[in-house]
């Protein structure tokens, strides 16, 4: 009975207690999920991003080879074994016939007789055999071709890690210029939304007007193809937004990423950022974007070195030029087991052995003398492809420039009309509250303001896109 009042105690405090909880978890606001700000989409590109990855994977690769190469300078150990079980061995037992030797001797009183016995001299080779070598090989003098092919793996290995920054500031840009892309995007949508109301309004107001008499047919269809074209704008601009979204994913990793997801506060400080940006001396800025420091043109430097390296390397290699080596050897060949069977020194089956190694090219047809002229050509080649870059990246950048000065222009033309626009409405909103004009006039001043705005904030698109462009030149 005792028991019974313990069980039933507990489960009407396990109830109880359940409710509390159920009444704290009721009353706990429902947390959101964080958006996803720019540090973030930055962290889960880079960690998803398949080009960078393999980037990194080719750095990793090269640090290996460039320790492969720092101990090519070292010796090369090289140990040979084998053992062998000879059914029949090739040599066997050896007898001499007793009666030849006592033949052979001159006697001088009665010789022995003939006894026909035969003394074994050699037991014959046993059934095992063991073979054992043990090689060190270390290069002495090879005219370079080591220590310059350390410098070569070396070069590789910083145009890897340049790579690897390269490819993350790019990254870095794409997702800014793609984030930025989506920020004015809503924008716009937003005053097509707002446009849309007027365009709506602006079809119902003209067909009555039609019914009164007060309008033709054809002001009917102008003002439904107005809206058409609004609509058609505005499926245009969700479908780029889309795939705005869709590249985010892509390069980010980040499935099904939404607008609501993105986090924009980092927008107004990189706005001001670009306006003090075109504010910039632009002989100064691109004197930085064309300095050694820039990725693209520091890359091409080092891979205008690694050009000189490969043709240092290829010298060495000329006819006449020999490398010298130096070669020690020991080895064991015997029926027992060195070091673990008994009388393995016996039959002295061991050797220790040096050696100096000389081998060079007396003539090949002349295929050395090319291979540094290929490599002369290359070199060559560098220089060519990094003047090249250097115009490239200039025309570039100029271009850039001219596109931001050209886009500041026309938002403030934009800005002009955007504040022309909004007293065309108060003056149409007075006339058309004093009777003196019509509500299409007041919707079409609207509808004007609109389109202001919606190019006013195309063109602060186009300015961020070319002020991107032109700070990712400067890294």
């Amino acid at each position: 009975m005792k028991i019974n009042r313990l069980f039933f105690t507990f489960v009407i405090f396990s109830i109880l207690n359940a409710g509390i909880q159920a009444q704290e978890l009721s009353e706990t606001p429902e947390t959101t999920t964080p958006a996803y700000t720019l540090e973030v989409l930055l962290t889960e590109t880079e960690m998803n991003h398949p080009e960078l990855r393999k980037l990194q994977e080719e750095y990793r690769r090269s640090i290996l080879d460039l320790k492969d190469a720092w101990w090519s300078l070292g010796p090369t150990v090289d140990l040979q074994a084998s053992g062998t079980y000879m059914v029949n061995p090739p040599v066997g037992a050896m007898y001499i016939n007793a009666d030849d030797i006592i033949n052979s001797i001159s006697w001088n009183g009665q010789r022995p007789r003939n006894s026909g016995q035969r003394i074994k001299v050699f037991d014959g080779m046993e059934n095992t055999l063991y073979n054992f070598e043990l090689t060190l090989t270390q290069p002495i003098f090879t005219w370079g071709k080591i220590t310059n092919a350390i410098k070569l793996y070396d070069q590789v290995s910083k145009i890897k890690q340049t790579q690897i920054s390269q490819q993350t500031e790019q990254l870095k840009t794409e997702l800014e210029t793609r984030l930025i892309s989506l920020y004015y995007l809503s924008k716009i949508l937003e005053i097509i939304d707002e446009e849309d109301l007027y365009t709506a309004r602006m079809v119902e107001v003209s067909e009555n007007a039609e019914k009164a008499g007060m309008l033709i047919h054809q002001d009917v269809v102008d003002a439904k193809i107005q809206a058409k074209e609004l609509e058609i704008a505005k499926q245009d601009l969700l479908e780029q937004m889309n795939d705005q979204l869709l590249e985010l994913s892509r390069i980010t990793g980040i499935q099904a990423l939404t607008l609501n997801d993105i986090n924009y506060d980092f927008v107004p400080e990189l706005v001001s950022s670009f306006d003090s940006l075109i504010q910039t001396n632009p002989t100064e800025l691109e004197a930085e974007v064309l300095s050694g420091n820039q990725s693209s043109i520091k890359m091409l430097t080092q891979l205008e070195n690694v050009s000189k390296t490969a043709e240092k390397i290829s010298r060495g290699y000329e006819n006449w030029k020999p490398d010298i080596a130096l070669q020690m050897s020991s080895g064991y060949s015997g029926s027992r087991f060195p070091l673990l069977e008994p009388n393995w020194l016996r039959k002295d089956d061991y050797s220790v052995n040096i050696s100096i190694g000389i081998k060079a090219t007396i003539w090949d047809g002349g295929k050395k003398v090319r291979d540094v002229s290929r490599k002369v050509s290359d070199v060559e080649t560098a220089k060519i492809n990094k003047l090249d870059a250097r115009s490239t990246i200039s025309k570039t950048f100029n271009s850039q420039w001219n596109a931001a000065q050209v886009c500041k222009m026309k938002i403030e033309y934009q800005e002009l009309k955007i504040e022309s626009a909004s007293a065309k409405i108060d003056q149409k909103q007075k006339m058309y509250e004093s009777g003196y004009g019509s509500e299409t006039d007041v919707l079409s001043a609207k509808i004007e303001r609109c389109n202001a705005q919606i190019e006013k904030e195309k063109q602060a698109l186009a300015k961020a896109v070319a002020c991107l462009t032109i700070e990712y030149l400067r890294k």
